[in-house]
């Protein structure tokens, strides 16, 4: 899995407080990005699959979430990020509730409640934890997260409110929605450059079957990989 992230190193002047914002803000998620200069690219789409094993498909902290990550087999370096992202504070909510982003990259955390609101992280692996601040309604911070890894969003001061940024290493990643009826879920990743890839799959409490997925991406055209989730037991090592 992708390795325990290192922000917890920096100060909290990595924090930057930004001028009240006018007007609601929308949460949006990072976009895919694209590995500039590739001459050759395909497409990696499949579909997640739920298998034995329960989520929780409604409510501001449901289960519904999924990302996908492909990773170099080997190594090497990725392009830089060059993306930016939103969690909002709305209803005592983090909105989204899943970000996914590349590492290097920016999340703006916006408070449109009327209340106070704190945001401090906590590294799954670690349980180590990073106090950004508290503040008021219409002020935007930023925080950049410089490593790859799973990051747990809380607030100190309103203790039900929790949310996720998954911290991608490398640009070919997306995010999706599992369907309650089917219990599926869609996903493309476009313009990967040829190659073998491990193909990742992130959800808070289910895991991937048989561990990472091994992807050969022809030159051009597509690849489908399914992939299943289910519940840790089931998966075997590696999941």
């Amino acid at each position: 899995m992708i390795g325990p992230c290192s922000f917890f190193l920096r100060s909290r002047s990595d924090a930057v407080r930004r001028r009240p914002a006018g007007g609601l803000l929308i949460a949006a998620s990072f976009a895919l990005l694209s590995a500039p200069g590739a001459s050759l690219a395909a497409s990696v789409r499949g579909t997640v699959s739920v298998e034995q094993a329960t989520i929780r498909t409604d409510g501001p902290k449901h289960d519904r979430d999924v990302v996908v990550m492909l990773e170099r087999v080997g190594g090497g370096e990725y392009p830089p990020a060059n993306g930016h992202a939103q969690m909002d504070q709305r209803g005592l909510v983090f909105i989204p509730h899943v970000v996914a982003i590349q590492k290097g990259s920016t999340v703006t955390f916006l408070n449109n409640d009327n209340d106070l609101h704190n945001v401090y992280f906590l590294d799954e692996r670690t349980g180590q934890t990073l106090d950004i601040g508290t503040w008021g309604p219409g002020v935007p911070v930023d925080h950049r997260f410089p490593t790859a890894g799973t990051v747990i969003v809380l607030c100190k001061l309103h203790l039900e409110m929790a949310a996720y940024v998954v911290v991608s290493d490398s640009p070919w990643f997306t995010a999706a929605q599992i369907d309650p009826s089917t219990r599926k879920a869609s996903f493309s990743l476009a313009n990967v450059p040829p190659g073998e890839y491990l193909l990742r799959v992130w959800h808070k409490k289910l895991k991937l079957l048989g561990g990472p997925a091994r992807v050969v991406v022809p030159p051009n055209g597509g690849v489908d990989v399914p992939v299943v989730l289910t519940t840790a037991g089931r998966a075997g090592k590696g999941g």
